[in-house]
This record gives C-alpha cells, sequence and structure tokens, in this order.
C-alpha cells in the first residue's frame, strides 16, 4: 500500500513538472493574455431629419439583417398631408401665373408712341437740372473757398498791420527820446543812428503791411463778388427745376399703362419665386417621407433593440444597434514590458470562449498608447503617492475561418502571440 502511494505520488510530482516545464516554455515562446475580447463595429441606427411615432419594426434582436432592408418605419401621415395642401397651393398658383402673363402679352402691345418721346424730353430735361447743379455746386464750393481764403488772409494781414502800427508808434518814441538825448550829447552818435535805424526801418514794416492789408481786403471784395454768380445760377437752376415738373406730369399720364406691365412682370416673378419655393419644400417633404422608412446601413445581426412601436424618436435616439461580422476582430491588452515582442504581422492563435474553439490569425494593428490614457478618472501621481502598476496596449488581431456561431462581440478570448525579437 506504501508503495502504491509512493509511485501515484511521484507521478503526480512528475505530472506537476512536466506542466510547470510546459508553462514556462510556453510562455518563453508566447505573448499570452486573457484580457482579450471580440470586437466588431457597433453602427446605431437613428431616424436622420424626422421625428414621430414607430408604427413599425421589421427587424427583433439578435436577427440577421442585410443593407438596405428595411428596419422600422416612422408614422408619415402628418407629412402626406402637408404633401398633398403644397400640391394644391402649386396647382393654384400656376394657373394664376398662366392667367397674368396672358395680360402682360396684350398690354405690351397697346404700349403708346408718345411714352418714349416723353420720356425722352423728361430726361433731357434732367440732364440739363444735373448740368446746372454740378455748376452750381462747383461755384458755391469755389466761393465757400476763395472766402475763407480772402477772410483768412484778411484778418492774418489786419492782424500783422496793427503790430506793426504799435511796434512804428513804439519805435517813433523812442526815436524822439534819444534825438533829445543825443542833442543834449548824452548819448554818442553811433548810439543814436541805431536808434535811427530801428525806427526807419519799423516805419517801412508799417508802410509794407498796410499795402498788403489793403490788397488782402481788396481780394475779400473780389470772392465775395462771387456770390452773384452763385446766385444767377440758383436762378437757372429753379426755373429747370420748375420745367422738370411740368415735363413729369405728361410722363406721368404717360406711363400709367408702363406702371402696370412692371406690377404685371413684378407679380409674375413673385408667383415664379413662390412656386420654385414651394416646389422645393414639396421635393423636401417627399424626401422627409422617404427618411420615414429607416434601412439597414449594413449587412450584419441586430445586437440591440431599443425601442418599440408606438415610442417617439427624433434624430440620434438609437432604435437598433447593429453589427457587422465583416468588421469582426479580436482586441487583447498586452502588458507594457511584453509589448516589444509584439510585431504588426505576427502569428497569433486565439481561442474564443463562446464556442471554445482555437483559430489562427495575425497582428494588423497595435496601439501607440496605453489605455490608461483615455480613462475617464486619470490616476493622480503628482502628490508622491505613487505605486508602479503595470500598463496594458491594446493589440487587434484579424482572424482566419472563424464561422458565424462563434462571432460574439464582447465575449472573452485566449490570445497567444508568437514573440519576435
Amino acid at each position: 500500500m506504501k508503495r502504491a502511494v509512493a509511485v501515484l505520488g511521484a507521478l503526480a510530482i512528475l505530472a506537476i513538472t512536466v506542466w510547470f516545464l510546459y508553462f514556462l516554455y510556453e510562455r518563453y515562446l508566447y505573448v499570452i493574455t486573457d484580457n482579450a475580447f471580440q470586437k466588431a463595429d457597433i453602427v446605431n441606427v437613428s431616424p436622420e431629419d424626422v421625428s414621430g411615432y414607430i408604427v413599425k419594426l421589421y427587424k427583433q434582436e439578435f436577427q440577421p439583417v442585410k443593407k438596405g432592408e428595411p428596419l422600422f418605419k416612422i408614422d408619415d401621415s402628418t407629412m402626406k398631408r402637408e404633401l398633398s395642401s403644397l400640391q394644391f397651393q402649386i396647382l393654384s398658383l400656376k394657373a394664376r401665373k398662366r392667367e397674368l402673363e396672358t395680360r402682360l402679352s396684350r398690354l405690351k402691345r397697346q404700349l403708346p408712341a408718345t411714352l418714349r418721346t416723353a420720356q425722352f424730353r423728361f430726361s433731357a430735361a434732367v440732364n440739363d437740372v444735373s448740368a446746372l447743379r454740378e455748376q452750381l455746386k462747383e461755384a458755391e464750393t469755389t466761393y465757400k473757398t476763395s472766402v475763407s481764403k480772402a477772410l483768412a488772409s484778411f484778418k492774418a494781414a489786419k492782424a500783422a498791420l496793427e503790430a506793426a502800427k504799435v511796434n512804428a508808434e513804439r519805435m517813433e518814441h523812442r526815436f524822439n527820446r534819444y534825438r533829445k538825448l543825443y542833442e543834449k550829447r548824452i548819448i554818442s552818435l553811433q548810439q543814436f543812428e541805431d536808434v535811427k535805424a530801428v525806427y526807419f526801418s519799423s516805419k517801412a514794416e508799417y508802410e509794407r503791411d498796410l499795402s498788403a492789408y489793403i490788397a488782402a481786403r481788396e481780394n475779400l471784395k473780389e470772392a465775395q463778388a462771387l456770390r452773384f454768380k452763385v446766385l444767377a445760377l440758383k436762378s437757372r437752376l429753379l426755373a429747370s427745376e420748375k420745367r422738370i415738373g411740368e415735363l413729369r406730369e405728361g410722363v406721368i399720364s404717360a406711363e400709367a399703362k408702363l406702371k402696370q406691365l412692371e406690377e404685371l412682370r413684378h407679380s409674375i416673378k413673385s408667383l415664379s419665386d413662390r412656386i420654385k419655393s414651394l416646389e422645393e419644400k414639396k421635393e423636401k417633404v417627399k424626401i422627409l417621407i422617404s427618411h420615414t422608412l429607416v434601412r439597414s446601413p449594413v449587412t450584419g445581426f441586430i445586437a440591440k433593440k431599443w425601442r418599440e412601436t408606438g415610442d417617439f424618436v427624433s434624430p440620434g435616439l438609437t432604435v437598433y444597434s447593429l453589427y457587422n461580422p465583416g468588421t469582426f476582430y479580436v482586441l487583447a491588452w498586452i502588458d507594457e514590458d511584453k509589448i516589444p515582442y509584439v510585431k504588426v504581422g505576427s502569428s497569433a492563435e486565439v481561442e474564443l470562449e463562446v464556442c471554445g474553439k482555437t483559430f489562427e490569425g495575425k497582428v494588423y494593428r497595435v496601439g501607440k498608447s496605453a489605455g490608461s490614457v483615455f480613462a475617464l478618472i486619470p490616476r493622480d501621481t503628482s502628490q508622491g503617492e505613487y505605486t508602479k502598476v503595470t500598463q496594458r496596449v491594446p493589440v487587434k488581431i484579424k482572424l482566419k475561418g472563424v464561422p458565424l456561431s462563434c462571432i460574439k462581440p464582447g465575449t472573452n478570448a485566449v490570445v497567444k502571440i508568437r514573440k519576435e525579437e
């Protein structure tokens, strides 16, 4: 009995040793992780641009669906009534437009020739008035500019003359005082001559400023005389404007029919614009009606049905979630210290736990950052409370020959990736 127990113990130790050696050998050759999941592109289907109550659901959860197949129908009765109303309005407006076009054609043939003559005479008179206004504007500008400049020159000359007069009188008093001092031999001849020269210089300056003042005054009078030219042009302009008034009365009566033509053209254009607007609105309503029947954008399976018949939906509210098996892949999270051994193109063996089968595949994407970068609440180590945690990097793997029965996005997988140096 003891011998049998010893043999069994030895066999157990041998089995454990063999298993441990195989465990080490397998991890020497492969990067292994059970933190892996099936993935596929999920498509959330919602109304594109319409809102309303769901009147029919064509698919149930987990059913297969083909691209373009109907998924659900939204109540379109209100939009159909609006479409019928728009069609009736368009027909009524088109009939009114045809009536106005017939009337316009008849009035165009009745346009009197006298209208063109009256318009020509009125236009010539308007041109005359326009020319006179330009002349008047130019004359007024010249008058104002000339008066302004002449008045400024006159004021400057007057101020200079007054200053020169004051200076000349002051120099004359000084000259008389120095002459008496010289006669009494109190000052020298040279001092007297200097004062005398300054005195005569001030008199000459006063005479020059007096001449400038007289010239400035004459220029101001000449500039002010330009006012008579302005008044003459104003008189001519008033007469021409009166004549325009008389000609306008003749044109107004002749333009009555022309005005009717313009009103008709405007009415026809307004009707055309309104018809065009209603046509565009009708096409939009037709498109919206077509959008009430929502079709599958992909071929795949119904992953989730979020709404029921009678629910109110609007753009952005998901009704179905679909996935396309053609986008199936396995997402494996690999420890950062093992990522150097994983390359794009590395061979992989993946066990899909949902069906208990292993499939071969290849790595086709290796992540450029750890998953923790995108965590909703990132870990804060700024205060020094740091414990090293091995980060994981996402790796995507494509598998070969996986049957549809084994594709279940979100289910677990065990991944073995052949190490590459």
